[in-house]
């Protein structure tokens, strides 16, 4: 086999591994954090507003799980009086994944929700709520196991 053979063939394997990584490339779901992306950024200084007042409480709102659910605990001074808001289980390697649900805690400030709902992994878990006309944000990370 001459040189020129073996030109044409690393230029043929160059093309069908350039080809074979377009095709790839054309197949990969592409997601943004949000769908209204640019209308989220705009909002922005709200979701700083309200974890300043989210540190202003005795303690975080804190997120624990047991065999069968993911548990939403709300500080003392936040049970008992109605909380309006949501809270959004973001996964960010498949929105197709992701767990949206209004806030709708017990006479002890506290949220269950089913792991049925999960697909294992990372979630970053942002929960938005109003109460007493205050506005309140906090963002905790949470592994569903």
């Amino acid at each position: 086999m001459n040189w020129g053979h073996k030109i044409i063939i690393v230029f043929v394997l160059f093309a069908v591994g350039i080809l074979t990584l377009v095709t790839k490339s054309m197949r990969t779901r592409i997601d943004m954090v949000t769908p209204n992306y640019y209308a989220e950024e705009l909002k922005y200084q709200q979701v700083i507003d309200g974890r300043r007042e989210a540190l202003s409480l005795s303690a975080p709102v804190s997120i624990n799980q047991s065999d069968k659910s993911v548990g939403i605990l709300f500080p003392a001074e936040m049970q008992g009086i109605p909380l309006k808001g949501n809270v959004l289980f973001y996964r960010a390697s498949d929105s197709r994944q992701d767990v949206s649900l209004p806030l709708q805690p017990d006479e002890n400030g506290l949220v269950l929700v089913n792991k049925e709902r999960f697909q294992k992994g990372n979630y970053r878990v942002q929960l938005q709520w109003e109460a007493r006309g205050k506005s309140y944000y906090q963002e905790s990370f949470v592994t569903v196991n």
